[in-house]
Protein backbone atom coordinates (compact mmCIF):
# COMPACT_ATOMS: atom_id res chain seq x y z
CA UNK A 1 0.00 0.00 0.00
CA UNK A 2 2.86 2.38 0.83
CA UNK A 3 4.69 1.93 -2.48
CA UNK A 4 1.64 2.63 -4.71
CA UNK A 5 0.87 5.64 -2.51
CA UNK A 6 4.34 7.05 -3.20
CA UNK A 7 3.90 6.54 -6.93
CA UNK A 8 0.50 8.29 -7.07
CA UNK A 9 0.31 11.90 -8.06
CA UNK A 10 -1.05 14.56 -5.71
CA UNK A 11 -4.39 14.65 -7.53
CA UNK A 12 -4.95 10.93 -7.02
CA UNK A 13 -3.97 11.21 -3.35
CA UNK A 14 -6.44 14.04 -2.80
CA UNK A 15 -9.23 12.07 -4.45
CA UNK A 16 -8.51 9.05 -2.25
CA UNK A 17 -8.39 11.08 0.96
CA UNK A 18 -11.60 12.90 0.10
CA UNK A 19 -13.28 9.57 -0.75
CA UNK A 20 -12.20 8.06 2.56
CA UNK A 21 -13.41 11.09 4.50
CA UNK A 22 -16.70 11.11 2.64
CA UNK A 23 -17.16 7.39 3.27
CA UNK A 24 -16.38 7.84 6.96
CA UNK A 25 -18.82 10.74 7.18
CA UNK A 26 -21.57 8.76 5.46
CA UNK A 27 -21.00 5.80 7.77
CA UNK A 28 -21.15 8.09 10.81
CA UNK A 29 -24.31 9.80 9.44
CA UNK A 30 -26.13 6.49 9.04
CA UNK A 31 -25.04 5.18 12.45
CA UNK A 32 -25.93 8.49 14.12
CA UNK A 33 -29.37 8.50 12.44
CA UNK A 34 -30.09 5.08 13.93
CA UNK A 35 -28.86 6.02 17.41
CA UNK A 36 -30.68 9.37 17.57
CA UNK A 37 -34.10 8.25 16.28
CA UNK A 38 -35.80 9.23 19.53
CA UNK A 39 -34.39 12.74 19.25
CA UNK A 40 -35.52 13.34 15.67
CA UNK A 41 -38.86 15.02 14.99
CA UNK A 42 -41.25 14.84 12.07
CA UNK A 43 -39.43 17.60 10.21
CA UNK A 44 -35.86 16.35 10.63
CA UNK A 45 -36.04 12.59 10.05
CA UNK A 46 -33.07 11.20 8.12
CA UNK A 47 -31.17 8.03 7.40
CA UNK A 48 -32.37 4.79 8.96
CA UNK A 49 -35.20 6.56 10.80
CA UNK A 50 -36.60 8.08 7.63
CA UNK A 51 -36.49 4.72 5.83
CA UNK A 52 -38.28 3.05 8.74
CA UNK A 53 -40.86 5.86 8.91
CA UNK A 54 -41.71 5.45 5.23
CA UNK A 55 -41.92 1.66 5.60
CA UNK A 56 -44.41 2.05 8.45
CA UNK A 57 -46.40 4.64 6.51
CA UNK A 58 -46.61 2.38 3.46
CA UNK A 59 -47.77 -0.50 5.67
CA UNK A 60 -50.75 1.60 6.84
CA UNK A 61 -49.53 2.84 10.23
CA UNK A 62 -51.65 5.96 10.79
CA UNK A 63 -49.29 8.01 13.02
CA UNK A 64 -46.45 7.23 10.61
CA UNK A 65 -48.53 8.47 7.67
CA UNK A 66 -49.17 11.78 9.41
CA UNK A 67 -45.50 12.04 10.40
CA UNK A 68 -44.22 11.19 6.93
CA UNK A 69 -46.62 13.73 5.44
CA UNK A 70 -45.31 16.34 7.88
CA UNK A 71 -41.77 15.51 6.82
CA UNK A 72 -42.68 15.93 3.14
CA UNK A 73 -44.49 19.20 3.87
CA UNK A 74 -41.10 20.87 3.95
CA UNK A 75 -40.17 19.59 0.50
CA UNK A 76 -41.61 20.79 -2.78
CA UNK A 77 -43.89 19.76 -4.38
CA UNK A 78 -46.17 19.81 -1.33
CA UNK A 79 -48.72 17.59 -3.07
CA UNK A 80 -46.83 14.51 -1.84
CA UNK A 81 -47.37 15.60 1.75
CA UNK A 82 -51.08 16.17 1.13
CA UNK A 83 -51.42 12.70 -0.42
CA UNK A 84 -50.04 11.05 2.72
CA UNK A 85 -52.22 13.20 4.96
CA UNK A 86 -55.27 12.21 2.91
CA UNK A 87 -54.39 8.55 3.35
CA UNK A 88 -54.05 9.11 7.08
CA UNK A 89 -57.37 10.94 7.32
CA UNK A 90 -59.35 8.35 5.36
CA UNK A 91 -57.73 5.55 7.36
CA UNK A 92 -58.60 7.11 10.73
CA UNK A 93 -60.12 4.70 13.24
CA UNK A 94 -59.63 6.44 16.59
CA UNK A 95 -59.81 9.97 17.91
CA UNK A 96 -56.03 10.27 17.96
CA UNK A 97 -55.98 9.52 14.22
CA UNK A 98 -57.76 12.84 13.65
CA UNK A 99 -55.30 15.73 13.59
CA UNK A 100 -55.94 19.45 13.82
CA UNK A 101 -54.10 19.92 10.54
CA UNK A 102 -57.35 18.65 9.00
CA UNK A 103 -58.95 21.88 10.23
CA UNK A 104 -56.10 23.93 8.78
CA UNK A 105 -56.44 22.22 5.40
CA UNK A 106 -60.22 22.60 5.37
CA UNK A 107 -61.40 24.06 2.03
CA UNK A 108 -57.81 24.96 1.18
CA UNK A 109 -56.26 21.68 0.06
CA UNK A 110 -57.86 19.34 -2.52
CA UNK A 111 -59.52 16.40 -0.80
CA UNK A 112 -59.94 18.26 2.48
CA UNK A 113 -63.21 19.97 1.66
CA UNK A 114 -65.32 20.64 4.75
CA UNK A 115 -67.89 17.95 4.01
CA UNK A 116 -65.26 15.22 3.59
CA UNK A 117 -63.44 16.17 6.79
CA UNK A 118 -66.71 16.37 8.70
CA UNK A 119 -67.96 12.99 7.48
CA UNK A 120 -64.64 11.39 8.44
CA UNK A 121 -64.91 12.75 11.98
CA UNK A 122 -68.55 11.74 12.27
CA UNK A 123 -67.59 8.21 11.26
CA UNK A 124 -64.83 7.99 13.84
CA UNK A 125 -66.91 9.30 16.78
CA UNK A 126 -69.24 6.31 16.38
CA UNK A 127 -66.57 4.02 17.83
CA UNK A 128 -64.22 6.55 19.46
CA UNK A 129 -66.32 9.02 21.52
CA UNK A 130 -63.25 11.03 22.57
CA UNK A 131 -63.17 12.28 18.97
CA UNK A 132 -66.09 14.60 19.77
CA UNK A 133 -63.44 17.07 20.92
CA UNK A 134 -62.03 17.07 17.38
CA UNK A 135 -65.52 17.69 15.97
CA UNK A 136 -66.06 20.49 18.49
CA UNK A 137 -62.79 22.09 17.40
CA UNK A 138 -63.65 21.56 13.74
CA UNK A 139 -66.95 23.42 13.94
CA UNK A 140 -65.08 26.34 15.50
CA UNK A 141 -62.66 26.51 12.55
CA UNK A 142 -62.34 30.11 11.49
CA UNK A 143 -63.69 30.77 7.97
CA UNK A 144 -62.93 30.31 5.08
CA UNK A 145 -63.60 26.75 6.31
CA UNK A 146 -67.31 26.44 5.52
CA UNK A 147 -67.82 24.03 8.43
CA UNK A 148 -67.89 26.90 10.96
CA UNK A 149 -71.14 26.54 12.88
CA UNK A 150 -71.85 27.51 16.46
CA UNK A 151 -75.02 25.43 16.37
CA UNK A 152 -73.01 22.33 15.45
CA UNK A 153 -70.26 23.21 17.93
CA UNK A 154 -72.81 23.62 20.72
CA UNK A 155 -74.27 20.20 19.93
CA UNK A 156 -70.87 18.58 20.59
CA UNK A 157 -70.45 19.96 24.12
CA UNK A 158 -72.78 17.44 25.84
CA UNK A 159 -70.91 14.63 24.03
CA UNK A 160 -67.45 15.57 25.29
CA UNK A 161 -65.69 12.87 27.29
CA UNK A 162 -62.78 15.03 28.45
CA UNK A 163 -62.06 18.47 29.90
CA UNK A 164 -62.10 20.89 26.96
CA UNK A 165 -60.90 24.08 28.66
CA UNK A 166 -58.95 25.47 25.70
CA UNK A 167 -61.63 24.76 23.11
CA UNK A 168 -64.38 26.09 25.38
CA UNK A 169 -62.41 29.31 25.71
CA UNK A 170 -62.28 29.43 21.89
CA UNK A 171 -66.04 28.76 21.83
CA UNK A 172 -66.74 31.68 24.17
CA UNK A 173 -64.68 34.00 21.96
CA UNK A 174 -66.66 32.88 18.89
CA UNK A 175 -69.94 33.34 20.76
CA UNK A 176 -69.00 36.89 21.66
CA UNK A 177 -67.74 37.66 18.15
CA UNK A 178 -70.86 36.30 16.45
CA UNK A 179 -73.29 37.62 19.09
CA UNK A 180 -74.61 34.09 19.40
CA UNK A 181 -77.23 33.14 21.97
CA UNK A 182 -76.28 30.05 23.98
CA UNK A 183 -79.20 27.85 24.94
CA UNK A 184 -80.00 26.73 28.47
CA UNK A 185 -79.15 23.14 27.51
CA UNK A 186 -75.72 24.14 26.22
CA UNK A 187 -75.06 26.23 29.33
CA UNK A 188 -75.77 23.16 31.47
CA UNK A 189 -73.42 21.06 29.30
CA UNK A 190 -70.68 23.67 29.70
CA UNK A 191 -71.16 23.59 33.46
CA UNK A 192 -70.76 19.80 33.44
CA UNK A 193 -67.54 20.08 31.47
CA UNK A 194 -66.17 22.73 33.82
CA UNK A 195 -66.87 20.38 36.73
CA UNK A 196 -64.97 17.67 34.85
CA UNK A 197 -62.07 20.10 34.49
CA UNK A 198 -62.14 20.76 38.25
CA UNK A 199 -61.87 17.02 38.89
CA UNK A 200 -58.99 16.75 36.42
CA UNK A 201 -57.21 19.56 38.22
CA UNK A 202 -57.45 17.74 41.54
CA UNK A 203 -56.78 14.29 40.09
CA UNK A 204 -55.02 14.56 36.71
CA UNK A 205 -56.06 11.67 34.46
CA UNK A 206 -53.33 9.20 33.50
CA UNK A 207 -51.81 9.34 30.05
CA UNK A 208 -53.66 7.20 27.59
CA UNK A 209 -54.54 6.74 23.92
CA UNK A 210 -57.28 9.37 23.97
CA UNK A 211 -57.79 12.84 22.56
CA UNK A 212 -57.19 15.62 25.04
CA UNK A 213 -56.25 19.29 25.04
CA UNK A 214 -52.57 19.81 24.31
CA UNK A 215 -52.06 21.59 27.67
CA UNK A 216 -53.37 20.41 31.06
CA UNK A 217 -56.01 22.52 32.78
CA UNK A 218 -54.92 25.14 35.30
CA UNK A 219 -56.86 26.86 38.11
CA UNK A 220 -56.92 30.11 36.12
CA UNK A 221 -58.47 28.30 33.14
CA UNK A 222 -61.39 27.19 35.28
CA UNK A 223 -61.85 30.67 36.73
CA UNK A 224 -61.86 32.16 33.23
CA UNK A 225 -64.42 29.63 32.00
CA UNK A 226 -66.76 30.31 34.89
CA UNK A 227 -66.44 34.05 34.29
CA UNK A 228 -67.21 33.63 30.59
CA UNK A 229 -70.18 31.37 31.36
CA UNK A 230 -71.63 33.88 33.82
CA UNK A 231 -71.21 36.69 31.27
CA UNK A 232 -73.31 34.98 28.58
CA UNK A 233 -76.39 36.88 27.52
CA UNK A 234 -79.58 35.39 29.03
Amino acid sequence: MIRPWKKWGSGKKIVLVVSLLLGAWMAWWWIDSAVTCDQQDEYSYHGVCLIELRRRAESGDNPAQWAYGNYLSGIRPFEQAYEWHLKAMHGARTGLDLRRSMDAYCDKVPGFDARTVESTMQRVVQTSPDAHLRLFQFYLSIPPCSAFSLDQASAQIPQLTQCAHLTLAEYFRAVQRERYTVSTTTRAAIEVNIERCEKDLLHPPPDGPHVREFMPVQLQDIADLRRSLAALRP
